[in-house]
């Protein structure tokens, strides 16, 4: 038996297969590409960090274009180190340090 092949079917496989890299890689990129926006002023982020229950904004120090890191109190007082997303504003960590200000903490310097 002889095989013979079909002009117009292996052109019509050709372009299926590519529909489906091009679909398969745009759905691709769209998962890797990390979201976009602006980035948010200092008056911006600190009202963020006050939003969420931090007060005496000693420091707000712009890192990068994706963060932020800001100096100030907790709701007990306490000192910390805020790593804020600069597009969000979400607080992303927080480090804090020494004691609160009802434990005799001297003010930050």
């Amino acid at each position: 038996m002889r095989h013979t092949t079909n002009p117009t079917r292996n052109l019509l496989n050709a372009a299926l297969l590519a529909g489906l890299i091009a679909v398969g890689t745009g759905t691709a990129l769209a998962q890797v590409t990390p979201p976009t926006g602006p980035v948010l002023g200092f008056g911006q982020i600190s009202d963020a960090v006050i939003q969420q229950g931090y007060t005496e904004i000693r420091e707000i120090e712009r890192k990068s274009d994706k963060l932020y890191e800001v100096e100030a109190r907790d709701s007990n007082g306490m000192r910390a180190e805020l790593y804020v997303d600069a597009r969000t504003g979400e607080i992303l960590k927080v480090e804090t340090r020494g004691r609160g200000k009802d434990r005799g903490q001297r003010p930050m310097r």
